[in-house]
């Protein structure tokens, strides 16, 4: 399994490695929204980790470009918040094709193998 990460945190996406690895799946990270949107859009991964709150583009701005270029129905994408938001918000974004759930941080590292899992 190929998975990619993009979060501006690097603490986490160095423990996300750590973890994932330790499984046995290919994993890549960027610090960097821009660069992980060109890697969406240019290689083919089976899961991507997508923190919503980055400085620049965020989560939200990653999610809208790839409804624009009508890309986003074939992702799997899991939302990463450290930061709560209301529930209309979050179903807003779930029930968009190609999100397929939100982990808050601090994530737990048996809800990060069940969502890679399922």
């Amino acid at each position: 399994m190929k998975i990619l990460h993009i979060d501006d945190n690097q603490d986490i996406t160095d423990l996300f490695s750590e973890l994932i690895t330790s499984l046995g799946y290919s994993y890549f990270a960027t610090n960097d929204s821009r660069d992980g949107l060109e890697h969406i859009k240019n290689e083919k991964y089976d899961f991507v980790f997508l923190d919503l709150h980055m400085p620049n583009l965020s989560g939200i701005d990653v999610i809208e470009s790839l409804e624009r270029e009508k890309i986003l129905k074939d992702q799997k994408i899991v939302l990463l918040s450290g930061f709560p938001f209301d529930n209309n918000q979050k179903t807003s974004l779930l029930n968009k094709p190609g999100i397929h759930g939100c982990l808050h941080k601090p994530i737990r590292f048996d809800n990060l193998v069940n969502t890679i899992a399922s």
